[in-house]
């Protein structure tokens, strides 16, 4: 694909392309629009992820964050849902619109996810080495005892203790932080090009969630790989986010370098999340009021505008376009 910032132009009609840095994109997603039953979830979500990049999907619960990550895994997909736009990655040009049998030649092996909740990701009747060597024999093409190897190795490198013996429990046996430890090398297992990692320590004690973290970013860095984050943690996504993309109601709000974002917000909905960051000295926060619009009932215009105090009689009855200011992507009608 073509370097993307060479895409940024005026607005035309009411969608804009988004703006990238320079770093050739590995997969890039463009007016991705997804709806269940009749109802939106996404509405044209834009972005790229850079090759090598890192890069945090962030908002509330409810925001579509995990939706996007699902569609980026072939995992949402048509007759469950209906899905429209352009899913380009590395050399296949719209993800979309593959087959089950192209999209088996990708999971795992070039597109890899970590799950939420890995005690409902593991297989609890199957051991760890089984489902660490699964992938491994099916993909790869190893042999039993050079799947048993490099299993051993992929569970010294996730930071397990007594890896050889691990192969032998099953998910119960061990802690959440195990479990979150061994999905990592499930994983990571086929060296893949795209990791997705929805909410990856939201399940785990706080003192385990930055040892997980480093080992992510850690792994992935090694591997030159790129990452999509699903967070709702703004203070999370500054310590391992090269680029963040807000969303709002299943669109992209605001978009672009992670610290110029979070320094100087320019979408009040990203001004709302930043004011809900805990803090050591916090005193006060200053959570928005009211809550996501339920899918099958979205406002007209823009979708925060029920809950923006920045809101005119043109926010509530135009849809705002997403267009370049100041180097990055925002969609609002009184931007600042």
């Amino acid at each position: 694909m073509a370097h993307q910032s060479a895409r940024r132009t005026e607005p035309q009609g009411e969608h804009v392309l988004p703006f990238t840095d320079h770093r050739e994109p590995l997969l890039s997603l463009a007016d991705i629009s997804l709806a269940r039953n009749g109802h939106s979830v996404l509405d044209r979500v834009s972005f790229d992820l850079g090759r090598g990049e890192t890069l945090g999907l962030v908002g509330e619960s409810g925001a579509g964050k995990s939706t996007i990550a699902l569609v980026a895994m072939g995992l949402l997909r048509p007759p469950a849902v209906t899905l429209e736009g352009r899913m380009q990655f590395a050399e296949h040009e719209n993800l979309l619109v593959e087959s089950e049998a192209g999209w088996a030649t990708l999971r795992g092996r070039r597109i890899a996810m970590i799950f939420q909740d890995p005690a409902s990701a593991l297989n609890p009747c199957f051991t760890v080495g089984r489902q660490l060597e699964s992938p491994l024999r099916r993909l790869l093409g190893f042999d039993r005892a050079a799947a048993r190897r490099r299993s051993i190795e992929l569970l010294e490198s996730a930071g397990l203790n007594d890896a050889e013996a691990r192969l032998a429990a099953f998910p119960h046996e061990l802690s959440g932080g195990m479990q979150q430890r061994v999905m990592i090398a499930i994983a990571l297992a086929c060296n893949p090009e795209l990791l997705l990692a929805d909410e990856p320590t939201s399940a785990l004690d706080v003192t385990i969630q930055a040892q997980i973290m480093q080992l992510i970013l850690s792994q992935v860095r090694a591997r030159d790989a790129s990452c999509i984050f699903v967070l709702h943690d703004l203070a999370l996504a500054s310590q391992v986010c090269d680029r963040i993309v807000v969303l709002y109601a299943g669109q992209v709000v605001e978009a672009g370098p992670t610290e110029s974002v979070l320094r100087r917000s320019l979408h009040p909905y990203t001004n709302a999340l930043k004011s809900c960051v805990i803090e050591l000295d916090t005193e006060t926060l200053t959570p928005p009021e009211g809550g996501l619009p339920a899918v099958g009932a979205m406002p007209p215009g823009c979708r925060f505008a029920p809950r923006c105090p920045r809101a005119s009689a043109q926010c509530a009855s135009q849809t705002p376009p997403l267009r370049s200011l100041e180097g990055r992507d925002i969609a609002c009608w009184h931007p600042g």
